[in-house]
């Protein structure tokens, strides 16, 4: 498989292990365990876990996966997967309710909704500008707040050791085109504290 299908794999085998009492840190661990036992080489990006309220952060920053975190019988979580092998890059996201949230429910329905027309516009869009400002704007209107620090809604996926040459889809990069690249999409909604999003990977 490769290293996309991967990540997608191993977010769907970790989710049996969401089970009300365990940490984050713990649930951290078994994601990076599988994935490993799945042929990644490394991550290019620590394993992103976040319980509940911890649902806002979309980057690791000055949130690391807690041991004091618990997962609750009726929870919400967002998970991020970085797998690398043969020098490729895989990214891939979601959001996972355990039990029942009304209020959960529906941030992950809007969530999922934003992202896959946001997936499927990038299709027909030619520059960033115009892919982030149908996003922002899809965003706004359903009454969320798009999270990411960076004001950016995914990047491009650069493989090997190109890092420093990833571009970001936020208005600063507007007039770049976005064909001829894989860029990770990855619209990171908020709203009353919490936080949800959904990622993959598409070439254009």
């Amino acid at each position: 498989m490769d290293v996309q299908e991967l990540a997608i794999k191993a977010c769907q085998m970790s989710k049996q292990y969401l089970i009300p009492g365990i940490s984050e840190k713990e649930f951290a661990a078994k994601c990076e365990e599988i994935m490993f036992s799945l042929g990644a080489e490394e991550l290019w990006y620590p394993m992103l876990v976040n319980f509940n309220a911890n649902t806002v952060y979309c980057t690791r920053g000055k949130h690391l996966p807690s041991e004091e975190v618990i997962l609750k019988d009726n929870d919400i979580v967002l998970v991020d997967f970085s797998p690398m092998a043969q020098g490729r890059w895989g990214d891939y996201s979601e959001t996972v309710i355990v039990g029942y949230s009304e209020q959960f429910s529906r941030l992950v329905a809007d969530a999922m909704d934003i992202f896959q027309s946001t997936y499927a516009f990038s299709r027909q869009s030619d520059t960033i500008g115009e892919l982030f400002r149908f996003s922002k704007h899809l965003i706004q209107s359903k009454g969320y707040q798009l999270l990411d620090p960076g004001g950016n809604i995914g990047h491009s996926i650069e493989d090997f050791d190109n890092q420093d040459r990833r571009i970001y889809i936020s208005l600063e990069n507007e007039h770049v085109n976005l064909r001829g690249k894989k860029w990770a999409i990855e619209p990171h909604i908020g709203k009353d504290g919490f936080g949800a999003k959904f990622e993959n990977v598409i070439h254009l």
